[in-house]
C-alpha cells in the first residue's frame, strides 16, 4: 500500500492484492497454453476462458483503481449497458482513451516512449480481432452450442472460428509469417509454422498486459495503479516494442 493512497489497508490486502494476483496467474496460464505445442483444437476452450477471465481483471482493475486516484468511486461493473460486464472491448476502448487524456496533458518523463507505447495499442491489429474475440466469447460465444440445442437464435460464432479471426488478424499483419504460410500451403510441415502463429499472438496480448501495467508504473493511472501494475506486470515481460509506425 502507498502513501497516501486513497484505498484503507484491508482493502488492499483483502481485495486489490488477491484480484491482481488471479489476474496475473490467469493471464500467465493463458500465455503458456497458447505457446504450448500442437494443434489447438483441444484447449481452444480452456485458452479463451481464461484469457478473458484474466483481460477482463486486468481492465476492471486498471479503470477502477485510477477512477479512485481522480477522487469518484469505485464503479458498478456488472452493467454491460454501462460499458462493464464482459464487454471487453469497450473497456479496453476506455482505458485507452484514458491513457491518450493523460498523456496529451503533457509534462510525462519519457513522454514519446509513453506516446508510442499508446500508438501501439490503439493500432495494433492482432490485438484489435483478439480482445473483441474474448468479449464475444465472454459474453456469449461460450454458450454457443447450448444455445443451438435449445432452440435459440444463434449470434454467435464457435471458439474454433472465433479464434480463427485472431490468426488471421496475425498472418495478414505479418508478411514473413503470411510468406511461411503460404510454403506450408505447397507442401512445408505444419508444425513450425503453427508454433510461430501462435507465439505472434501470445506475443500480441503479453505487449498490451506489458504496456497497461508499465503505463502504471510510470505513473499515468495515478499513484495507486503504480503499486498494482508492478505487482501485475508479468515476470517474462518481454521488452515492449512499439510499431513501427509508433516509434
Amino acid at each position: 500500500m502507498k502513501k497516501g493512497s486513497k484505498f484503507a489497508s484491508t482493502q488492499w490486502l483483502e481485495g486489490l492484492r488477491p484480484e491482481v494476483n488471479s489476474a496475473r496467474r490467469a493471464l500467465d496460464s493463458a500465455d503458456r497454453l497458447l505457446r504450448s505445442d500442437g494443434p489447438l483444437d483441444r484447449d481452444i476452450d480452456a485458452l479463451l476462458a481464461t484469457y478473458s477471465i484474466g483481460v477482463e481483471r486486468l481492465l476492471k482493475l486498471a479503470l477502477a483503481t485510477a477512477a479512485v486516484s481522480r477522487g469518484e468511486s469505485w464503479p458498478s461493473m456488472w452493467n454491460t449497458k454501462e460499458g462493464w460486464g464482459h464487454a471487453l472491448d469497450e473497456m479496453d476502448e476506455r482505458l485507452r482513451g484514458e491513457f491518450r487524456k493523460s498523456l496529451a496533458a503533457g509534462g510525462w518523463q519519457h513522454q514519446s516512449l509513453l506516446a508510442s507505447w499508446s500508438c501501439t495499442l490503439d493500432n495494433d491489429p492482432v490485438w484489435a480481432v483478439t480482445i473483441s474475440t474474448l468479449r464475444n466469447y465472454a459474453d456469449k460465444g461460450r454458450y454457443h452450442h447450448l444455445d443451438q440445442v435449445a432452440g435459440r437464435a444463434v449470434s454467435s460464432r464457435s471458439s474454433g472460428e472465433m479464434w480463427n479471426g485472431v490468426e488471421l488478424a496475425a498472418i495478414g499483419s505479418d508478411e514473413s509469417l503470411a510468406d511461411h504460410h503460404r510454403r506450408t500451403q505447397m507442401g512445408e510441415p505444419f508444425g513450425p509454422f503453427e508454433h510461430r502463429l501462435r507465439s505472434a499472438v501470445a506475443d500480441s496480448i503479453k505487449r498490451w498486459v506489458s504496456i497497461v501495467c508499465l503505463f502504471g508504473m510510470h505513473g499515468v493511472l495515478g499513484e495507486d495503479w503504480r503499486a498494482i501494475g508492478a505487482s501485475a506486470l508479468p515476470d517474462d515481460a518481454q521488452p515492449v516494442r512499439g510499431l513501427a509506425g509508433c516509434r
